[in-house]
This record gives structure tokens, C-alpha cells and sequence, in this order.
């Protein structure tokens, strides 16, 4: 099976220069499509408490106060009021925005690659096979879908996405993909089909992003266990 950085460089058009560097073959015509130098936050805030479904909860508490440093070391000549601050956060790594990795998604005992889950390589820090953490920042150009009228009624399909593409994709394009519902831990999410997902895989998209926080159609009563995830292992 070829790496999984090798898979990255060819799919976003990437070339290797040295170790850990890194050179985007597109970057001219990437940089001649910006001309606000506008930054639009994707990200989702995340607060203490909130629940993910399927995730578990987000726990933020007070870690240590500016004061502490005085309190704990006594023998050390400390001005009143001089310390250290910070937080401890405990969550799922699937809070909140983020990139499922390779390894994310099993199908019939195989992962992406073919890779049997029986031999995946793990230690605390995680897993060491398709580990999202080997792949480099991804600057691409990105095409958006406007579905939010579609909402939960139904699925968006390779139909719906063609008619609302109004230029050429490019291989390792991202698909930014705008459901208008962004209620995490819903039982319910609408978002795209495996119909959809094909299309975008056979047009040559690198990524897809949603502000549904599953990207893709969950609805109550069906008996399909999450098939767009299936089918990108």
C-alpha cells in the first residue's frame, strides 16, 4: 500500500522538496483567486459542557490561577500577584471541527488502503497507521454549495451539487458544502448522500467540509449505518 503522505502529494498536487517541506504546484493560481485578503472563520466554538453525540462531553476547568505560584512555592522569593494561568480541556479528538483521518472508518475489517485492523500499530498517543498528524497544511482552492434549502427532508445528491457548480473542478479542489444546520449532538443532521459523495470523489475533490457536523444525511427510522463514511475508507 503506498503511504498515506504519498496518496496526499498526488491527490492536492504537492511535491516533497526535502524533509517535511513541502511544494504546492498550484499555489500561482491558488494566490491569483484572492482579492480581499478576507479571512472567514470555518470553526466552531467550543464551550464547556456541550455534548457531542456519539463524542461525550467537552470538560474545560481551571487548571492553575495566577496566585497558585506564591501558594505552592513558599520558599521562592515571588512578588504578590505573579503567576502562571491555564486551563485543563478534556474531549473527544472528533469535537467540534476538525479532519477525520484514514484510520477514522473501518469496512468489513479493512481500512483505507486495505489495511487490516488486526495489524493497525497504536500506543497512548494514538494510532500510527494513516495518522492524520503525518499530512501538511492544506492550502487549496475551495468551490461552495449552498443546500441549506434542502434542510432534512431528504439527502443531497450528485443532482443537487451539479446544478449549483458554476466552474471547473480542479483535482484537490475542497467541496465547502452549506447544510444552514450546525446543532451538534442532534439525532438528526442533513447533509450529503453516498450518490453525492461518489460524484465528488469522481470529479476530483480532496476534501469535503460541512457545518453539519457529520457532513453527511442522518435521519431517524434508517437502517444504513453512516455510508458516506463507509465508502471514503
Amino acid at each position: 500500500m503506498e503511504p498515506v503522505i504519498t496518496h496526499f502529494l498526488n491527490l492536492f498536487q504537492y511535491e516533497a522538496v526535502g524533509e517535511g517541506s513541502y511544494k504546492i504546484k498550484r499555489i500561482q493560481s491558488i494566490l491569483k483567486l484572492i482579492q480581499k485578503g478576507e479571512i472567514i472563520e470555518l470553526g466552531k466554538t467550543v464551550k464547556n459542557g456541550l455534548y457531542y453525540f456519539a463524542h461525550g462531553p467537552v470538560y474545560i476547568s481551571k487548571q492553575l490561577h495566577y496566585d497558585d505560584a506564591k501558594r505552592r512555592y513558599r520558599d521562592l522569593d515571588i512578588p504578590e500577584g505573579t503567576g502562571f494561568a491555564n486551563v485543563r480541556l478534556s474531549m473527544c479528538d472528533h469535537t467540534g471541527t476538525h479532519i477525520d483521518a484514514l484510520n477514522h472508518v473501518s469496512e468489513k475489517g479493512k481500512l483505507f488502503g486495505g489495511i487490516d485492523i488486526k495489524t493497525m500499530r497504536a500506543d497512548v498517543d494514538g494510532y500510527k497507521d494513516l495518522d492524520i498528524t503525518t499530512i501538511p497544511p492544506i492550502i487549496t482552492r475551495a468551490i461552495f454549495f449552498d443546500v441549506s434549502d434542502i434542510g432534512l427532508e431528504r439527502e443531497v445528491t450528485s443532482e443537487d451539487l451539479q446544478k449549483r457548480l458554476k466552474v471547473n473542478v480542479e483535482k484537490g479542489d475542497a467541496a465547502i458544502i452549506y447544510t444552514g444546520f450546525s446543532k451538534d449532538g442532534a439525532e438528526e443532521e442533513p447533509g450529503i448522500g453516498l450518490d453525492a459523495a461518489k460524484w465528488l470523489v469522481s470529479k476530483g475533490f480532496g476534501l469535503v467540509g460541512s457545518d453539519s457536523p457529520r457532513t453527511e444525511y442522518v435521519i431517524k427510522g434508517s437502517k444504513s449505518y453512516l455510508p458516506v463514511h463507509r465508502y471514503n475508507c
